[in-house]
């Protein structure tokens, strides 16, 4: 064997020595070793080779059992040499040498080339992984990266001071940890997806305190591991900013009662309880007399401190279970829950209530010095499993109130039949506007919206009424009674089809072609069955695209069966039509309905730009609006624009699309 193996390593590219086990000794080195190392054979190994008694050559079992010690060891090592350093890759065995000697036979090859590359390698590794820390570093969004285990393995400093930490400090830290537990289960199923939608989750910081943030996922390889990549924000001051809509949108700032659109929403639910439970509710209607008198003679500052004083009183004299809302100047109202269903016992508990309300009201007023006896006309009107709307309710509690006053004010007085008159000039007036649209009364007028360059994007269409007798009707006398009485479905079939036929008569206007028509859609429009097929018909019939339309909903319709307005609304889009937010702000505007909308506009209501300039509370509410569409990519137009003073500033907010006189008023298409 001895023969073969030097025959071998004679002519062989790889290094060959042998090693007298018992001594250390190098007893044979081919001519490609020899080269290598010099004349080594005789000398010991370590002194010659790796000069280390640490090396692999020394440290051999020679003492052992022969068959104890693996066939085959690998080990790599370097030398240094007087011009430069090598590495070398050697493979050893054990054997019996010439009878009974123990030798180590070692065949190693020169890998110093490879090693370079693998340094290379690394190297370009590194700076990569370095390239994309500072790509990651400059991003306003928080990332983290996470290997297979869902442990960090990477983070910015822009998560690092979200979640409070040093970047070090996350790494090897398991996502979870990061996360309130009350979020841990969503994680968990959001983490399974490849590429995830952005959710909200409640986060968890370093010192314990916990904060919501926005997240988003993707899985991808980086330097040829399998990584996640997942961004978070902080939206903690987004949820501040929405809790402060929700307040100004829905609480009266005065008296800090529920105001209209709150108070809509609470009896809106007692109708729905009501018509199950078949419990009797009341809605009481209050209007303070002569208060007129109190703001003429001493100010509106004293009348708002009377008010306040009323708004006290109210919530005193009813059950911890009524609602009392303000609707606006000296109109309160009370949502009361009887949790009865026998008429009379619910008639002597609202008397019982309302005489409350009027003794509270009368007492003097004692503000700065002056006195004041100030008596309240109350209209009731209970409802229970009653087929009617919230404004009809309203309006009938309003009727009662006035025949209150009528009675002599400071009292009661409930919804009487008598007052059917008022509903029968509802009805003479649907008559009439079903007759309308037949005789052709009816007519579309437009108004333009501009962008911030004051160039027209796009119009509005508004409904006109010339009645043949009482000429002009104005559209808010008007839709409200074709909404109750259902004929808003055939009215809102014609404004669609005359707004696409005007697109079509466009088509051949250089200067109006691209223009996009905004088309207003009602709760009840949108709620038909046949409303998607209405307007692809009429689409297909002109055809006109899509695209040159859009749609106004209110708030109102999008959180109404939030799941079957989504499908509804991902159809439309799909069919390319676009979607805007009417009067947004009014209603219950929430960064968790809007996420998850398809809208492309935010509409700002008129009610914030009139006194834009001068109130604070508006110029809040409207950044807030614009700041929030812009940070979801949403067009914002404001409406009701009417001075350069309102443009100037909405432009300086950030908004770049607006409405009203300041640039035209509805016209007529002819005159646009």
């Amino acid at each position: 064997m001895s023969g073969s193996i030097i025959k071998l390593g004679s002519d062989s590219m790889a290094l060959v020595n042998i090693i007298d086990l018992q001594s250390n000794e190098i007893i044979y080195a081919n001519e490609r070793c020899i080269d290598e190392f010099g004349e080594v054979v005789g000398s010991t190994c370590y002194e010659v080779l790796q000069k280390d008694k640490n090396a692999p050559c020394y440290n051999c079992p020679s003492k052992k059992d022969l068959l104890s010690y693996p066939v085959g060891t690998s080990f790599e090592w370097e030398h240094q040499n007087s011009i430069n350093q090598k590495y070398y890759l050697f493979n050893e065995i054990i054997v019996l040498w010439d009878g009974n000697r123990k030798v180590k036979i070692q065949v190693g090859v020169d890998i110093t080339q490879h090693k370079a590359l693998e340094e290379e390698l690394q190297e370009e590794k590194r700076s990569a992984v370095s390239s994309f820390e500072t790509l990651l570093d400059a991003t306003i969004e928080g990332i983290f990266l996470y290997d297979k285990d869902r442990k960090c393995k990477l983070a910015n400093k822009v998560v690092a001071d979200i979640f409070g930490y040093t970047k070090e400090e996350m790494v090897n830290v398991p996502a979870l940890d990061f996360v309130a537990p009350e979020s841990h289960e969503l994680i968990k199923i959001h983490m399974q997806n490849k590429n995830q939608e952005p959710y909200e989750a409640i986060l968890l910081r370093k010192d314990g305190t916990k904060f919501p943030g926005i997240l988003r996922g993707h899985d991808l390889v980086l330097a040829g591991e399998k990584i996640r990549v997942s961004a978070v924000m902080d939206i903690s001051e987004s949820k501040k900013y929405e809790a402060k809509i929700l307040k100004l949108a829905q609480y009266d700032l005065l008296t800090g009662l529920p105001n209209r659109a709150l108070l809509k929403e609470h009896i809106h639910r007692a109708i729905q309880r009501s018509s199950r439970n078949f419990d009797y509710y009341a809605l009481l209607f209050i209007d303070l007399d002569n208060f007129k008198t109190v703001n003429d003679t001493v100010g509106h500052n004293i009348g708002d401190m009377v008010l306040l004083e009323a708004a006290r009183r109210l919530k005193k004299a009813i059950r911890s279970s009524d609602i009392v809302a303000r609707l606006g100047g000296d109109e309160f109202v009370v949502l009361i829950d009887s949790e009865e269903m026998d008429k009379n016992l619910v008639i002597h508990q609202v008397n019982v209530i309302a005489q409350n309300i009027l003794d509270e009201l009368k007492v003097p007023y004692l503000i700065e010095e002056n006195e004041f006896r100030i008596t309240a006309s109350i209209g009731i009107k209970l409802f229970n499993n009653d087929i009617m709307s919230m404004d009809e309710l309203m309006k009938y509690a309003d009727s009662a109130m006035y025949n209150a006053k009528e009675e002599g004010r400071n009292t009661f007085k409930f919804f009487n039949p008598k007052l059917q008159c008022v509903m029968e000039e509802k009805i003479i007036l649907v008559d009439s506007l079903r007759q309308a649209l037949e005789k052709s009364e009816m007519k579309l007028h437009y108004q333009p919206q501009v962008c911030s360059k004051a160039k027209i994007s796009g119009v509005e269409a508004l409904i006109r009424w010339k009645h043949s007798k009482k000429g002009f009707i104005p559209p808010s006398e008007f839709i409200p009674v074709a909404e109750e009485s259902g004929l808003i479905i055939e009215l809102g079939e014609w404004i669609v089809e005359e707004a696409v036929k005007q697109i079509k008569r466009w088509e051949a206007d250089s200067q109006k072609c691209d223009w996009r028509v905004s088309i207003n859609v009602s709760s009840k429009q949108f709620e038909d069955a046949k409303f998607i097929s209405m307007i692809e018909n009429i689409l297909h019939k002109y055809g006109v695209k899509a695209e040159k339309i859009r749609l106004e909903l209110t708030e109102g319709i999008l959180i109404k069966n939030i799941d079957e307005t989504l499908i509804k609304l991902h159809e439309l889009k799909k069919m390319g039509l676009s979607l805007s937010i009417d009067d947004f702000g009014t209603g219950y505007s929430s960064l968790s309905y809007l996420k998850k909308l398809p809208i492309d506009e935010l509409k700002i209501d008129q009610s914030f730009i009139r006194e834009l300039i001068e109130d604070v509370n508006d110029e809040v509410i409207t950044q807030t609006i614009i700041t929030i569409g812009n940070q979801f990519g949403l067009e914002v137009i404001a409406e009701g624009v009417e001075t350069k003073e309102q443009y100037e500033k909405l432009i300086d907010m950030g908004c770049h699309y607006f409405q009203g006189y300041l640039f035209s008023k509805p016209k007529e298409a002819e005159l646009l």
